[in-house]
């Protein structure tokens, strides 16, 4: 079994706990220390665990570049779900195209997404259990707000675990733009990512 990408970045965070991991340029209120970060990872993940979302199962992420994207996406790898990264300002069809070839079980939106999100529920004829971040959004199927999530508690237990996912195991499943046909699902496991960093 090969390492895998959020073993090493949680190894990585935890050496640095009070540095600065990342911020919002100009707003001195929104500022996210390597320790507050992990905290926040670990909370989603366990949150995710509690919610059903399983080791595998696919999780999309759509919003502008925030911090919340962040954590959620690597929320999503520390539980050991596969992070489906969707483009905020994707064509409608192609991000509902998305959704459904990669079965989404669970999406965490950006709260400008929202009624885009909704319109795509539509298309898709289901819906897909969100998590909303940003301007005080709570979601509308029970399962509250992004910050909700990263607030939540975990047992000592779950942080001494080590995440569930291994090298061989897909992290990210990124579509093609579709260019030469039907865009398709490209699979990168942790050690690709891991073989990226070390190359």
């Amino acid at each position: 079994m090969t390492d895998s990408y959020i073993g090493r970045l949680v190894r990585s965070f935890e050496s640095r706990p009070e540095k600065v991991a990342m911020r919002i340029v100009g707003d001195d209120t929104q500022i996210y220390t390597f320790g507050e970060s992990l905290r926040q990872i670990r909370s989603v993940a366990y949150r995710m665990a509690e919610e059903n979302v399983g080791i595998g199962d696919r999780v999309a992420v759509i919003g502008e570049n925030h911090p919340c994207w962040a954590i959620a996406y690597l929320a999503t790898l520390y539980r050991g779900a596969v992070c489906v990264p969707i483009d905020p300002h994707g064509e409608l069809e192609t991000v509902t195209n998305f959704l459904e070839n990669s079965e989404t079980k669970l999406a965490f939106i950006d709260h400008s997404q929202l009624d885009r999100f909704r319109q795509i529920e539509e298309k898709l004829g289901r819906s897909i259990p969100e998590v909303v971040w940003g301007n005080g959004q709570s979601s509308s199927n029970g399962f509250g707000s992004f910050s909700e999530w990263t607030a939540s508690g975990f047992p000592d237990s779950f942080a001494a675990e080590t995440p569930a996912a291994a090298g061989d195991d897909i992290a990210l499943l990124i579509y093609t733009s579709g260019t030469t046909g039907r865009p398709k699902g490209v699979p990168l496991t942790h050690g690709n990512i891991i073989a990226e960093l070390d190359g």
